[in-house]
């Protein structure tokens, strides 16, 4: 008996070793596919493998895209009738339902972190270009029309660009000599809202009008900064009434950039500058924009810029976390939501840490101080490490949305 137990022991010891190789060369070849495509390292293990065994089947790896992306959830591929067979991707359905055309179709062919970047692309490609059509479209459309035409994310850019021009043409005629250059935008405005409010008691399907509603919502909050403008007796543009908005202006690429040919959105807020992420983020809504959202977003966008993080404070469901989610909206950012337990280990949030640096996303941590104090104290050390090589070097990590390697 002695001996045979003796003999199971080792048996037992082996397949341990075994074990512990097998999953050592799991998670080496895991953080291989992560390296490759840095969204994974937002994925639990379970589903990660899950994807990469079905890599060669985009139709059954949909049902994770909803993770990797901020609105897409399902493919349109070409070959079968109903756009449901194959593997060419002519467009996709957000998580709302609202539909997105890529500009040229998707091969969803060969590795899956492969075609999952290219997907990546095209969506933003797609995004850009649908936004400039918007903006060119604008002024000599109706405006009831016009809206109607365009997804949401590209109507509501495209409003907040030309917003950014009436307004800052109207400091240039101040300047000049026209005193009622402000009030004239405001007319402006007010038509616009009023024809958004005539569309939006007319007949219109649940999606048309979640998308109306949303363009209400912003077009009453640069209304309303208009008014403010004029009861201060606001004549330059310097201003911080003004240069603490959210101005969208589209400025032509740099030289030698690798997209030269195509021109680019820009958000400023005082004298912080972003270029703008073309995260999808389908026809969802935009929270009321109040006088204390100003003062978070401009405190968020002040934070990054001198590379620094935010952390909004205050008693709960008062919306900390839904207004950082909605200035990455702004921004055409993906944001991620992490729900912070004690369970979280510095490995966990090492790899979280990993994912943000390389996708450009950013990373909001719900009940932060939930996590163990010993936890807490490396994870202080790896954002201390972060925040220090951004400040040595900002090409090394790019946090304005940009993904890098």
């Amino acid at each position: 008996l002695e001996v045979a137990s003796n003999e199971r022991r080792a048996e037992l010891n082996s397949l341990q070793v075994m074990l512990e190789l097998c999953e050592k060369s799991l998670s080496d070849y895991l953080e291989v596919k992560r390296r490759a495509f840095p969204r994974f390292y937002f994925m639990s293990r379970g589903d990660l493998v899950d994807i990469l065994s079905k890599g060669s089947y985009p139709q059954q790896v949909q049902r994770h895209l909803a993770a990797l992306f901020s609105a897409l959830s399902k493919l349109k591929f070409a070959g079968e009738e109903g756009g449901t067979g194959g593997k060419t991707a002519l467009g996709a359905w957000a998580t709302d339902g609202e539909w997105f055309e890529f500009d040229s179709p998707v091969e969803c062919d060969g590795q899956v972190e492969n075609w999952l970047s290219k997907l990546l692309d095209m969506q933003r490609r797609s995004l850009r270009t649908k936004i400039q059509r918007a903006i060119e479209d604008m002024p000599n459309s109706n405006m009831k029309e016009w809206v109607l035409r365009h997804c949401s994310q590209a109507a509501l850019t495209a409003s907040q660009v030309w917003w950014t021009r009436r307004v800052t043409e109207a400091f240039e005629k101040l300047e000049d000599g026209h005193r009622g250059a402000m009030k004239d935008c405001l007319v402006e405005q007010q038509e616009r809202l009023k024809a958004l409010t005539e569309l939006v008691m007319g007949d219109l399907d649940s999606d048309d009008r979640r998308k109306v509603v949303t363009m209400i919502t912003i077009e009453v909050h640069a209304r309303d900064v208009i008014q403010r403008l004029i009861a201060d007796k606001v004549e330059s543009a310097s201003a911080f009434a003004w240069q603490s908005q959210l101005r969208y202006t589209i400025v032509p690429p740099e030289r030698g950039a690798a997209n030269d040919c195509d021109s680019i959105c820009r958000v400023n807020i005082a004298d912080a500058s972003f270029d703008y992420g073309y995260e999808w983020v389908g026809n969802c809504s935009r929270l009321v924009i109040t006088p204390l959202t100003d003062r978070c977003y401009i405190t968020l966008t002040q934070a990054m810029r001198l590379i620094l993080g935010g952390a909004p404070a205050g008693p709960a469901g008062t919306g900390k976390t839904e207004t950082v989610k909605d200035l990455g909206r702004a921004l055409g950012f993906m944001v991620y939501v992490f729900n912070c337990s004690s369970e979280m280990t510095f490995e966990s949030m090492g790899q979280i840490f990993s994912g943000l640096c390389q996708t450009g996303a950013w990373g909001c941590f719900d009940e932060f101080n939930r996590i163990s104090i010993e936890v807490l104290s490396v994870v202080a050390e790896q954002y201390s490490s972060i925040l220090a090589a951004l400040r040595a070097n900002k090409n090394v990590f790019n946090f304005m949305g940009k993904e890098t390697k």
